[in-house]
């Protein structure tokens, strides 16, 4: 019985976040009110407040629920990276999968909210940050490390090569949209374009016999 309660708990804070992350990034903090959020749950207000103390807390598990899911569609990407003897197509593909993460449209609202909330909530922002962006790049940058070596990569700095790699495969659609709004994502097969450009550039970079003196 008690596994069961459990459960349906569980099952109704899940439906309050992601309710919470409709109105967060439709209206924005400051828009979006408790009453909001528990009417697109189809919850009371009392309901909410039994699982969140305010709407700071909600926006916090909001923003760090959407990053841990985030990290782990992009954590079996990587893994699969490490153990690859085709490294060319690995980082190709991994590079198409990368693109495809970030520019998710729930991705960037987050982001865009996260960064306006900035200096309101500069907790969160780094949370963010690091739960995000330090995490992910830091599982790559060790992917990177076992691939040098395994002789297939030479990386001497694996920490700055994986922010090149990440910016070289996302930061033309990442600006483009961040100006100009989510109606302006590329296609699929222009994201696959520029995701296989900027595999290749970091592969002219860091490929076996590409460093000076090698």
């Amino acid at each position: 019985m008690t596994g069961r309660r459990e459960e349906r708990s569980a099952a109704k804070r899940a439906e309050i976040v992601a309710a919470a992350r409709e109105v967060f990034t439709t209206h924005g903090y400051v828009g979006t009110s408790m009453d909001a959020v528990a009417s697109a749950a189809g919850a009371s207000k009392r309901t909410v407040y039994q699982y969140f103390a305010d709407k700071e807390e909600l926006f916090a598990a909001v923003v760090l629920e959407t990053v841990d899911r985030g990290y782990e569609y992009f954590r079996p990407h990587i893994l699969a990276l490490a153990e690859t003897d085709d490294v060319e197509t690995a980082l190709r593909r991994h590079a198409r999968a990368t693109v495809a993460g970030i520019m998710n449209p729930e991705v960037l609202q987050m982001r865009r909210l996260v960064m306006a909330e900035a200096d309101r909530f500069p907790d969160v922002g780094r949370q963010y940050y690091e739960r995000s962006w330090e995490r992910t790049t830091g599982l790559l940058a060790e992917t990177l490390t076992r691939l040098t070596e395994r002789g297939l990569l030479a990386v001497d700095d694996p920490g700055r090569a994986a922010y090149l790699f990440t910016w070289l495969v996302v930061s033309i659609p990442l600006q483009r949209t961040a100006f100009m709004g989510n109606a302006t994502v590329p296609t699929q097969a222009e994201l696959d374009d520029v995701a296989d450009e900027g595999a290749r550039v970091f592969l002219a970079a860091y490929g076996v016999g590409k460093k000076e003196g090698a």
